[in-house]
């Protein structure tokens, strides 16, 4: 097995993993008003193009959506770990 080069970010599976379950969502929401708008027996192209722009729109939104909700997590993570250390270095209990 190859391990990544140590410059190279390997994404989180537990990050990776919701983000593209939640873009296929989008990508299936999207897909949907494209499916309504359609009749059974008769599909013009422009329903074909504004669904299909539907559908792109959902799936980009929702990773916007994802990527801004890992940065924020991120960057909690980081400031409680400073907070943390700052503690200890004061050596006061931590509190709520």
């Amino acid at each position: 097995m190859t391990t990544p080069p140590p410059n190279r970010l390997v994404p989180n599976p537990w990050v990776a993993v919701p983000v593209l379950v939640a873009a296929a969502v989008g990508w299936f929401v999207g897909s949907s008003v494209a499916r309504v708008s359609c009749r059974p027996d008769n599909c013009t192209g422009d329903e074909v193009l504004w669904g299909t722009v539907g559908a792109l729109v959902g799936f980009v939104g929702v990773l916007i959506v994802s990527v801004l909700v890992v940065r924020s997590l991120a960057e909690w993570a980081a400031l409680s770990k400073e907070q943390k250390q700052t503690r200890q270095e004061k050596n006061q209990p931590p509190t709520c």
